[in-house]
């Protein structure tokens, strides 16, 4: 993709690429690897089962240069080190903040990129044109992310694909004809590190708007972004289990609601020219000075509508690769697991278990207070 842009890199959720420019949060969970082994107590002097299980803990990022509030939660694996960031992007008064970080696992050589959002904008009319376009569809587009991000390797393309149906939409905004579009699909690739084949997918979706004004003269501009831009990367023979765990990541992200209230009073205050060129010289503490922590009907109103709308796009891929399972714990609140496992778990602290033990009850052996969920 053609990702160069003043609007560089819109992220709700992580990109696991470099953070060269910043000061990382890094977070180590204690086990060394996704999988772990507990011991079932069984009556009257049985030999002792050995039970293997999945768990998830909640990672928290936060918002240290903006807000100083935790900005959104997800869920890792246990053994999985996070090196990631929230930072707010300057250049940007519209979508303001970004996210990156490294979601990886040594044992398993898993590891997951899930790279920015790209924003930008590009308009022609008699001068000439500006901007920057966008790609010439979604696989060429994620063909250019991999040959930017995969640069000096040798690789290979195995497989690249759309998937579900391209969404377009027709009609006028304040005298303008637009047209828009919406692409999701992979590419698949295949190369060497360390001399062991290893496989790795890169995921995305593409947003066009075409827009049309006809008067003296006709002025045609396109609004586009490339977003839930991600890639998963394991030996050769376990992308499907990786892609299960990048799954679950990328669902669990929420941000949280008090953010998110900051969030929109900061875009809503950066309409105003005044207070955006006051944010594009770098002062967002000026900018979050204007909000207040109160939470309206309507923020809370788009709150929940955005959870929804992210559900949907998530639901596109998990579909398409049939790798993770819904539960419920009794409640509306619904979360997406890895499947192949026969029972799953939720605790107190918000840490899910997965196990293909029927019998096994956490309760007896880890700590917390733990609630079985009902798969849907």
């Amino acid at each position: 993709m053609q990702f160069k842009s003043t609007i560089v890199f819109f992220g709700l959720l992580m990109t696991f690429n470099s953070c060269k420019n910043a000061t990382p949060n890094e977070k180590t969970t204690d086990s060394e690897s996704p999988v772990t082994a507990a011991k079932k107590e069984k009556p009257n002097n049985k030999p002792i089962e050995e039970v293997h299980y999945l768990k998830f803990n909640k990672h928290e990022i936060m918002d240290r240069e903006g807000t100083g509030m935790v900005a959104f939660n997800c869920l890792i694996p246990e053994g999985w080190t996070v090196n990631d960031k929230l930072y707010w992007e300057y250049n940007d008064a519209t979508l303001p903040i970004r996210y990156q970080g490294v979601f990886e696992n040594e044992k398993s050589k898993m590891r997951i990129n899930s790279y920015a959002d790209v924003r930008a904008v590009y308009s022609t009319g008699p001068t000439g044109a500006s901007g920057y376009p966008p790609p010439r569809g979604l696989i060429p587009g994620l063909k250019d992310l991999i040959k930017k991000e995969r640069h000096g390797i040798q690789y290979h393309f195995t497989e690249e694909k759309l998937i579900g149906k391209p969404v377009t939409q027709n009609g006028y905004q304040q005298g303008s004809y637009m047209q828009s579009h919406s692409q999701a699909g992979f590419v698949k690739i295949e190369y060497l590190e360390n001399n062991e084949p290893v496989e790795e997918a890169f995921y995305g979706q593409l947003d066009v708007s075409n827009m049309t004004s006809q008067g003296v003269v006709t002025l045609q501009s396109t609004i586009w972004s490339a977003n839930n831009l991600y890639s998963v990367k394991a030996p050769k023979g376990k992308l499907d289990e990786a892609n299960k765990i990048a799954l679950t990541i990328k669902a669990s992200s929420r941000p949280t609601l008090p953010f998110y209230n900051k969030f929109v009073q900061v875009t809503k205050i950066l309409s105003d020219a005044v207070y955006a060129r006051i944010y594009q010289a770098g002062q967002i503490s000026k900018i979050i000075s204007q909000t207040n922590d109160q939470i309206s009907k309507t923020i809370s109103d788009s709150y929940w509508q955005t959870q929804k709308s992210y559900e949907h796009t998530n639901q596109q891929f998990s579909d398409y690769i049939r790798g993770v399972d819904r539960y419920s714990d009794g409640s509306q609140t619904q979360v997406q697991l890895p499947s192949g496992y026969n029972n799953a778990w939720v605790n107190d602290r918000g840490e899910y278990l997965m196990t293909e033990s029927t019998g096994f009850d956490p309760n007896t052996t880890l700590t917390g207070n733990w609630k079985q969920l009902e798969k849907k």
